[in-house]
């Protein structure tokens, strides 16, 4: 099915947040971790790395270290809010599958 200008874009920062939120429990889980290996771990480019990177680093939640990147004291506050905004965009969900059906 062709895109739509309606959910591109929600596509596209979907995308986006999966990339980086797997990148940051991979630094959780390994850290401190560099580009390239987790360029290795994921198989993404390291351009797509550093752009993840760069948005973690630039909301708090990992800083640079001689060995790569840490997570920092925030990390554990953004779960928490990352979780509740998922269960608030599943429930919108559903409230829209149901729109749709009538």
């Amino acid at each position: 099915m062709k895109g739509s200008a309606l959910t591109d874009n929600i596509k596209k920062e979907m995308n986006i947040l999966e990339r980086t939120i797997t990148l940051l429990s991979i630094i959780e889980r390994e850290g401190p971790v560099g580009i390239v290996k987790l360029g290795e771990i994921t198989g993404l480019p390291e351009y797509k790395v550093r752009y993840s990177l760069r948005m973690l680093q630039k909301e708090g939640l990992i800083e640079p270290t001689p060995l790569g990147a840490k997570t920092t004291e925030k990390h554990d506050n953004f779960k928490a809010h990352l979780n509740e905004l998922l269960n608030r965009l599943s429930e919108m969900s559903i409230k829209l599958q149901m729109q749709m059906k009538n």
